[in-house]
């Protein structure tokens, strides 16, 4: 039976992976999925043909004890026959000598014992012939038996250490999840200052999103940062300086007035803004990525003056680092 929790684990790995992970990443999170699913495919069926196996093997013991019974019951019925024939034999003996017409009778008598007896020698020599036939069977399907045992318990060891290796992962995606949270409140405890319609701090997918609002950042169609948004970049850089085993992706966007192209080129522009300066306030550059989504990712509808400036916003997108996961699955 296929290892449910096993798939089921590694499935929601990768599902939670693809949402934070590069595609290569998730590609490489993919294949060992399906690595592990051919495995399990495989037990299934080793563990069918072992089934069948055994069952051809009670099968032929079943017909090898009847064909030893058969063969008996010839035994006994040819040593019948031998005694019959010496009877027959002594009494046409005796008789011969007594008239032709009796030793004519008894030689008639004596042919078709001798033809019976010919017979059931034959057909004991084939009973023979398959009882050995079916010996050799026998001998060959225990020797697949055995083998097949050995090779299932060798594929049970391997299916238990991938379940080994998936709990090690489940524990240390709860590790990284425990960690995530306790940025999250962390980072609204230091800018609780600030008003909710300006910013907000959520955590979702193991992942926490810190979302700015236009207003707080930037003048109308500028990528120019005001006082009060480097203040509240200056605290969350002093926190992301404290975790330095989280990845920072920067992502700007717009509403839907203007082109799409110039809405595009701002929302670039000001997530390039806000990565320099929080380089600037000392977060290293290495750990920050800067994107523009334009206005292609709204959070609701632009219908309104109100969902326009909900989308007119600068998302930082904090995501905790794979490289432990990684390296225990290439292990």
């Amino acid at each position: 039976m296929r290892p449910l929790f096993s798939i089921l684990a590694l499935t929601f790995l990768i599902g939670f992976a693809s949402s934070c992970v590069t595609k290569k990443q998730y590609d490489e999170l993919k294949e060992i999925k399906e690595y592990y699913e051919a495995e399990a495919d495989l037990a299934d069926s080793l563990k069918n043909e072992y089934k069948d196996l055994v069952d051809e093997k009670k099968e032929t013991e079943a017909q090898l004890k009847q064909t030893t019974d058969e063969l008996e019951q010839l035994t006994v019925t040819n040593i019948s026959l031998n005694k019959s024939y010496q009877e027959v034999l002594k009494k046409y003996n005796r008789l011969i000598s007594q008239n032709q017409e009796v030793l004519s009778t008894s030689s008639y008598e004596k042919q078709s014992l001798q033809d019976q007896l010919s017979s059931r020698e034959v057909m004991l020599d084939q009973r023979e012939r398959d009882l050995n036939e079916l010996a050799f069977a026998l001998a060959e399907r225990e020797q697949r038996l055995y083998a097949m045992e050995q090779g299932f318990s060798t594929l049970e060891g391997e299916v238990l250490f991938s379940q080994q290796k998936i709990a090690e992962l489940e524990n240390m995606l709860r590790i990284k999840e425990g960690a995530m949270e306790q940025l999250k409140d962390k980072i609204n405890q230091t800018l609780l200052g600030f008003s909710d319609t300006d910013l907000t701090v959520t955590e979702k997918n193991g992942k926490v999103y810190i979302s700015l609002s236009q207003n707080l950042l930037f003048k109308s169609g500028s990528a120019k940062i005001d006082w009060s948004g480097k203040k509240a970049l200056q605290q969350l850089a002093e926190v992301l300086k404290s975790n330095p085993d989280i990845d920072i992706n920067v992502e700007g966007h717009t509403d839907s007035d203007g082109s799409a192209d110039k809405n595009w080129d701002l929302s670039v522009s000001r997530a390039t803004s806000v990565v320099k300066v929080l380089t600037d306030y000392g977060v290293n550059p290495d750990r920050v990525t800067a994107s523009g989504r334009g206005e292609h990712l709204p959070l609701t509808s632009n219908s309104t003056s109100t969902g326009k400036a909900q989308n007119r916003r600068t998302e930082i997108i904090l995501s905790p680092k794979l490289d432990e996961l990684y390296n225990l699955l290439n292990n």
